[in-house]
């Protein structure tokens, strides 16, 4: 089944996708004996990437790395429409709060390329303590477009969506679309798949449905 789609505004001045990694984390967190809340962090990490992945060119390898408190790490990479994830074995037995593992010295790695096209590395500090705000922060600190992400909802982080304006659109235009889709994030949780190019239709057309495995 895909889990990913790709819409362009009916403007054409933003880009949208939305996904569903909840088969991907079921995969990468099969062997995961930690907290439900770090788990659910680890869930938010996958989709965050996804998202990021999804909106740009699918066949370009990316790899995150986020470098944490107390020697903790979390990597993934998307290559070739999969995905991997690897993290610090003391997650497992982290008790601490989620905001313990963001500090000032925390930080944000994100690689795309490869040798024959180029790597281009961009990193920021990662002191936010909610992966979608800071993947937000890192599209404006880096040379890419500035772009929102959102989490479907507080009980479920394997939906998100991304949306990415345009560099000629209308910043107030976009305040106005930003605020709906953080209102629809509300349906996108429990909304059937099948029936999301729906709920976004008065917005935006699809124009490619993919899957990262």
């Amino acid at each position: 089944m895909d889990n990913i789609i790709k819409m362009l505004s009916l403007n054409k001045d933003f880009r949208l996708a939305v996904v569903d990694t909840s088969q991907i984390a079921e995969k990468q967190l099969f062997n995961f004996t930690g907290k439900r809340y770090i788990r659910t962090l680890l869930e938010e990490v996958i989709t965050g990437c996804t998202l990021l992945s999804a909106i740009n060119d699918f066949s370009q390898k990316v790899s995150f790395t986020f470098r944490l408190a107390n020697d903790i790490s979390i990597f993934c990479m998307i290559e070739n429409q999969k995905f991997c994830m690897e993290y610090s074995d003391s997650l497992h037995e982290f008790t601490g709060t989620i905001t313990d593992l963001f500090n000032i010295k925390s930080v944000l790695s994100i690689t795309s390329g490869d040798r024959n096209t180029g790597l281009h590395t961009g990193t920021v500090e990662a002191s936010i303590d909610h992966v979608s705000m800071l993947l937000s922060h890192f599209s404006v600190q880096s040379e890419q477009l500035p772009s929102h992400f959102i989490i479907a909802g507080k009980y479920c982080s394997t939906r998100g969506l991304l949306m990415q304006p345009l560099p000629f659109a209308d910043e107030k235009e976009m305040e106005k679309i930003d605020a709906e889709l953080v209102y629809l994030r509300q349906r996108l949780e429990n909304e059937h798949w099948n029936e999301l190019p729906n709920l976004f239709s008065h917005l935006a057309n699809v124009v490619s449905e993919n899957t990262i495995e």
